[in-house]
């Protein structure tokens, strides 16, 4: 009996989430049936969204955004619709629970929006795919180059704070922007910029912050001591005749104290690994000849070719080594590595943003007025 009592309490519990999906659709759909109660079916949403089960938030939130167009609240619906397409993506969702009206309608919304939402498909430096070792630059670089791939036409504006560094239009796919990175050597930490997009009336502001650590090596090891002065003395002689005297005093610098592990008492002349002597080819087998020389008579076609360029990859850190002089003013090697990612996403409807200070038409005026027919 109580085995049984187990039993029939896990389906219960096991049906429990799929009873609660069915219940909020069939009270939404209820709702809309009945007359224009968007507002109704909103504030419902709104209160159930929380609880909601991961596969079925998508819908509701691109829902939540529907109706509050309808009901002329845009900042509500650019809150939802940003939420819809920055954390879970234009999915290809059934709304078959929806009136038949109202399912054409959201349909028809969201393919609009698909084709308009300032979406950033993907972001980071731009750096060339070709896989070579590359050396220390005598210096850090003074800028970097972020790529963008836009899935639409968007406006933008770079800021630094209150500060506008550029301004402009992405086109739909790649594009790039050249930031001033100067700061960004002198010591680790991080360093946020904002990167706002406009489509329409909305803006889509991006908190972009870029996280440099630096690593500091190549010091081989300690000045062994303060300097002691030694003076030279240069004499030139005819026969017994002192001719010309020079005299100079320099201070000489002790060795470099370098810490240096104790000896293994194992005689390994070929380096770690090697106890033996290492086999080490000096030459190749008779029967690979004819392959050698059909490489060679490749290699000699492949010459008038042109070398395909390789493609750009957008990469979310990279590192970048560079000489420099320690307070010490000894020479060493700083590894830098750069992270960027994303602080926080917010949705605005235009002309509410939160910089200010310059308003957007200084910026889209010059580019186009195409933006007032949006």
């Amino acid at each position: 009996m109580i085995q049984k009592t187990a039993r029939l309490v896990l389906l219960v519990l096991g049906l429990l989430p799929a009873a609660l999906a069915s219940d909020w659709k069939t009270e939404v759909a209820s709702l809309l049936s009945t007359g224009d109660n968007s507002r109704s079916a909103a504030q419902y949403l709104e209160e159930k969204l929380p609880a909601l089960s991961d596969e079925d938030k998508p819908v509701a939130c691109s829902l939540l955004a529907f109706l509050f167009h309808r009901l002329g609240e845009k900042e509500n619906e650019y809150k939802r619709l940003g939420e819809y397409f920055e954390k879970y993506g234009p999915l290809n969702m059934s709304y078959e629970f929806l009136p038949l009206s109202t399912r054409n309608a959201l349909i028809l919304y969201l393919r609009d929006r698909v084709l308009r939402y300032p979406w950033v498909l993907k972001m980071g430096f731009v750096e060339s795919a070709a896989p070579r070792a590359k050396p220390a630059t005598s210096s850090p670089p003074r800028e970097l180059i972020l790529g963008v791939e836009m899935a639409n036409e968007a406006y933008y504006k770079l800021c630094r704070s209150e500060e506008v560094l550029k301004g402009g239009q992405f086109r739909r796919g790649f594009n790039s922007l050249t930031i001033d990175c100067g700061k960004f050597f002198n010591a680790s930490g991080t360093y946020p910029f904002i990167l706002e997009l406009k489509a329409g009336d909305l803006i889509v502001r991006r908190e972009v912050v870029v996280d440099v650590r630096l690593n500091v090596f190549g010091v081989l090891g300690s000045q062994g001591g303060e300097g002691k002065p030694s003076e030279y003395v240069l004499k030139m002689f005819l026969g017994d005749k002192l001719l010309a005297l020079s005299r100079e005093t320099v201070t000489v610098m002790p060795p470099m104290k370098v810490e240096t592990p104790p000896p293994t008492g194992v005689y390994d002349p070929w380096g770690p690994g090697y106890q033996n002597k290492p086999e080490v080819e000096t030459g190749f087998p008779i029967l690979g000849i004819p392959a050698l020389i059909n490489e060679l008579i490749k290699s000699l076609k492949k010459k008038d070719e042109v070398e395909p360029v390789p493609p750009v990859e957008l990469k979310p850190d990279i590192t970048i080594l560079y000489k420099a002089k320690n307070p010490d003013g000894r020479n060493v090697e700083i590894l830098a590595r750069l992270t960027l990612g994303v602080k926080d996403i917010k949705f605005y409807p235009f002309p509410l943003s939160l910089n200010s200070t310059q308003p957007w038409s200084a910026f889209i005026a010059p580019l186009s007025a195409r933006w007032l027919s949006y």
